[in-house]
Formats: structure tokens, C-alpha cells, sequence
């Protein structure tokens, strides 16, 4: 009888870790929902356009097509009650978005973000690619035909 309870042990010892390090989508076993894994501030770390990453050097790519909300050093703000603030600098000013939102869709695949900034409206729906507590990647292409990556680190404590 004993050796059951230890085998059963293990085996449930198993399942947990493999739920909690599993990557999206959500694995069975998972601790926290999506909706508590995206609740807090995010840092976009690395942006891809069409296969490029931006950074320093490139700048001018994303200043192009309008979207410098994608720029790496960009915060956005998830609250949950699915409101939404980005924080952008444009020209060494701190610019905030108005109205935003964001909700799941698709069992939790997709991410649709909405919100404005720097008189540009971002309206898009985002395939999740990783969503942890600390590390958040989605891809979508915007209405240009131009294929985005965002990598963005959690900032919360």
C-alpha cells in the first residue's frame, strides 16, 4: 500500500510540474488562469517586422508604417476589467493611449487588443504564441499586410 501512495505521488508531482511549465496555451494543470497571467504591466522587449527585429538602428521601419506602439521600450498596462493603457515615447515626450481594451477570444488563442496612441488606432487581434506571468509573445498582421511579433516582459512584482 505504501509503495502506491508513493507512485501515485510522483505521478502527481509529474503532472504539476508539466502543467506549470508548459507553454500557452494553457496547459490542463495550470495554477493561473490567462486572465490572471496578463493582469499587470508588460515591456515590449523585442519586435519582429516581417521577420526583422527592430531596434536602435531600424527605428525608422516602424515609424513608417505608423505603429510606434510596437517600438521596444513600449509599457503596456492590462487591468482586469479588460481596460487597457499603452505608454509610448514619441519625440522624448511620454504619450499615453485614450480609451483602450482587450479581451480572449478563441479558447483563449487570441488576444484582441483596441486602443489609440499618437493618432494612430490599433485594432487587431493578436495569435498568442507564449503567455506566463513574466513573459508574453503574440503575432498578428496589421491592416498594411505587414506581419508583427511582439516580445514583451512583465514588469509587475
Amino acid at each position: 500500500m505504501k509503495k502506491h501512495r508513493i507512485i501515485f505521488a510522483a505521478i502527481l508531482g509529474l503532472l504539476v510540474i508539466t502543467g506549470v511549465s508548459c507553454r500557452y496555451p494553457q496547459p490542463v494543470f495550470s495554477l493561473h488562469k490567462p486572465e490572471y497571467r496578463i493582469v499587470g504591466a508588460w515591456q515590449v522587449t523585442h519586435t519582429y517586422l516581417n521577420g526583422t527585429e527592430i531596434d536602435s538602428t531600424n527605428r525608422d521601419l516602424v515609424y513608417e508604417t505608423g505603429y510606434r506602439a510596437n517600438i521596444p521600450g513600449t509599457y503596456y498596462y492590462i487591468y482586469a476589467d479588460y481596460v487597457m493603457q499603452v505608454m509610448a515615447t514619441y519625440n522624448g515626450e511620454i504619450r499615453y493611449s485614450s480609451a483602450g481594451s482587450w479581451y480572449f477570444q478563441n479558447d483563449f488563442k487570441d488576444l484582441v487588443l483596441q486602443f489609440s496612441i499618437l493618432g494612430k488606432r490599433y485594432n487587431y487581434v493578436a495569435a498568442i504564441q507564449k503567455l506566463s506571468r513574466k513573459e508574453l509573445i503574440y503575432k498578428y498582421d496589421d491592416e498594411q499586410g505587414n506581419h508583427w511579433e511582439l516580445h514583451m516582459n512583465s514588469r509587475s512584482s
